[in-house]
């Protein structure tokens, strides 16, 4: 065996006394009591006190990444539904003037802060024929589905 060995360029890894305890406890064998003698030698210079600074390294650079995530998150997400709410307004403002609702004819158009005056004027002078033309396109689409609709009932 010890041929083998020099043919392969190895020398004896075990020991006698890592053999013989290996030999006692076979389940573990002689590479247990091995390992175990080398890494209790290397263990002997380490002290839990090295992985201080590395961890505490570790801890502030997550927690200033995670920092500046979430507040990138919470300013974006702030500064979408300040935009959003700003212009859900703006629609719902137009949309009750287009429909007619009171305090919106009466405080954009009848009354006096925002020069209503003049927005009466514009209006009447910009859209008075496509205002006409939508209009009568919505009501020529309501008669003609009407007219379906009687159609369809006579038939019954």
């Amino acid at each position: 065996m010890a041929d083998d060995q020099s043919l392969l360029g190895t020398e004896q890894m075990f020991d006698q006394a890592e053999i013989e305890k290996g030999t006692e406890h076979p389940v573990l064998g002689p590479n247990y009591f091995r390992s175990r003698d080398v890494v209790e030698k290397f263990m002997v210079g380490m002290d839990a006190d090295q992985f201080a600074p590395i961890l505490k390294k570790a801890a502030d650079d997550f927690y200033s990444q995670l920092l500046v995530s979430t507040e990138n998150y919470l300013l974006s997400n702030a500064e979408h539904n300040l935009q959003n709410e700003l212009w859900r307004g703006a629609d719902n403002i137009v949309q009750a003037l287009l429909s007619g609702e009171k305090w919106a004819v009466d405080k954009y158009v009848l009354g006096e802060r925002y020069d209503c005056e003049k927005v009466r004027a514009e209006v009447a002078k910009h859209i008075p024929k496509e205002l006409q033309d939508a209009r009568i396109a919505d009501l020529e689409s309501q008669v003609e589905k009407l007219r379906k609709d009687v159609a369809f009932y006579r038939s019954r």
